[in-house]
């Protein structure tokens, strides 16, 4: 009898030292298996907020409790320095524009809304139905990164024209990128009616 209690409790000595290593060996491995999943999610993780701070500039982020149309002008990568107009004659106007983003600028293309003195409507022909938003107007050029574009163009039968805003449509980038207010059409409706 003592010798069986001997033998069952070394078995049971042998069983317990031998299972405890590997269950050792095996905590080991997962340690560090589980290790190196933390190193490859902390990898990712650089690499996806790399990848969001290059897309930042092409998507605009949402802003709580604001409108679309400020939305998209806190996001556009230029911005109206200076527009002018000249009446010797016809209408002649001068738009700035200046380069809010980090990348080179090599064309925009927007539309001016033009207005009187008051503020109101200054419309092609004094004639509502013409209105008073004029074609898609292109400026190119090369606008480092808070550098300036400018250019010039003339309006015809808009005598009326004093003051005016300009709505941004797209801006093409130096690489080949272009920048697309998604909230064009929309500023461009709620823009026309009056300066303010």
């Amino acid at each position: 009898m003592k010798l069986s209690k001997l033998v069952c409790s070394s078995l049971l000595a042998g069983t317990v030292l031998i299972s405890g290593c590997g269950n050792s060996a095996q905590l080991s491995q997962l340690q560090k298996e589980n290790q190196e999943l933390k190193s490859q999610v902390e990898d990712l993780q650089k690499e996806n907020k790399e990848l969001e701070n290059k897309v930042s500039m092409y998507v605009p982020k949402e802003q709580k409790n604001k409108s679309n149309s400020s939305q998209s002008q806190v996001s556009q990568p230029v911005k109206l320095a200076k527009i002018s107009f000249d009446k010797s004659g016809v209408t002649e106007v001068s738009v700035t524009l200046q380069n809010v983003s980090p990348k080179n600028v090599d064309a925009v293309e927007f539309v001016i809304l033009q207005f009187d003195n008051f503020g109101r409507p200054a419309y092609r022909f004094n004639d509502s139905s013409y209105g008073n938003v004029t074609s898609e107007l292109t400026m190119q050029g090369n606008a480092a990164p808070n550098g300036f574009l400018k250019s010039g163009w003339t309006l015809f039968n808009t005598e009326k024209t004093t003051k005016g805003k300009v709505v941004i449509k797209q801006v093409h980038f130096a690489d080949g990128s272009v920048w697309t207010n998604n909230n064009f059409e929309k500023e461009v409706d709620e823009g026309k009616a009056s300066f303010e």
